[in-house]
């Protein structure tokens, strides 16, 4: 089973970061299969994953490239289907606030973090749930480029995590 399968099934907010993250690494490669088969796929051990599971992922990137293009996203924005479980959440979140007052506690400690970020956005995002959801993978991209995150920042995200995992355990349950 491809990672993106099993994050899909056990975390849904996780399964969407992930695609975000393959998105980027795509455009990084140029959409070149070689250069993902040969600084990527070739590079996870053996005991991680075995030929025929290599195999298979390339073909999975190769899909992804494919519907990328074919969605004209070779510069920015994300793929349909990854777009779908965005909107998923989103539509759970508002019902959530509706009828669960865990739910309803947990989305107000994040509100001003998630307006701060909506605004910040200068009108490329306005669905909460895609600002909790960017804020995730800025984090991910911060912690990989080495940037210190301050302790304010760290707590802005722990509400959008904690908002993405309380959704991601009700549309699994």
């Amino acid at each position: 089973m491809l990672l993106a399968d099993k994050k899909k099934r056990q975390n849904l907010s996780e399964y969407i970061v992930y695609m975000y993250q393959t998105e980027m690494l795509v455009r990084n490669f140029e959409f070149d299969i070689q250069k993902i088969e040969n600084h990527v796929v070739k590079n996870i051990p053996e005991e991680s994953l075995n030929a025929e599971g290599k195999a298979e992922l390339t073909e999975w990137y190769k899909g992804i490239i494919a519907q990328m293009k074919e969605e004209e996203l070779e510069r920015e924005g994300h793929l349909s289907f990854v777009q779908d479980e965005v909107k998923r959440l989103s539509d759970l979140s508002l019902q959530l606030q509706v009828n669960d007052e865990n739910y309803r506690a947990i989305f107000n400690r994040a509100r001003p973090a998630i307006r701060a970020s909506i605004v910040e956005s200068n009108g490329l995002v306005n669905d909460p749930i895609q600002a909790c959801l960017n804020g995730i993978l800025g984090l991910l991209i911060a912690r990989m480029n080495g940037k210190e995150i301050l302790d304010d920042t760290l707590a802005q995200l722990d509400h959008f995590g904690n908002v993405l995992s309380y959704l991601s355990i009700k549309v699994k349950g």
